[in-house]
């Protein structure tokens, strides 16, 4: 449990929903391509950003799989942070640095 969860059960029941809502309503990106419009970008700003050529930055915004490293570039590249948290049986493990770990890999 991290310390937000912890700042959020101090809280009244109502208004733990009420942060529940909100946070619903701000996670509402459901793929790459709406994430890169939230954050006001051009798949041009991610391609000169990444390295990856436009035709690339689309095809990738399509793909269901990809490497953590390129992920990583890709969020980085809206100024982003990738983070990756595993919630297993109630507990919360961070997993950011197997992404940070990829970064020596290739690029897609």
């Amino acid at each position: 449990m991290d310390d937000l969860d912890k700042l959020t059960q101090t809280l009244p029941e109502d208004e733990q929903r009420a942060v529940a809502r909100r946070t619903e309503e701000l996670v509402t990106a459901h793929n790459l391509r709406e994430l890169r419009a939230f954050a006001g970008r051009t798949q041009e700003d991610v391609s000169a950003r990444t390295g990856f050529k436009q035709t690339n930055v689309s095809r990738l915004e399509k793909r269901a799989d990809m490497k953590l490293s390129t992920l990583r570039d890709y969020v980085e590249s809206l100024g982003g942070t990738l983070k990756i948290v595993a919630d297993v049986a109630g507990k919360k493990v961070d997993l950011s640095g197997i992404a940070e770990r990829s970064r020596r890999g290739s690029k897609a």
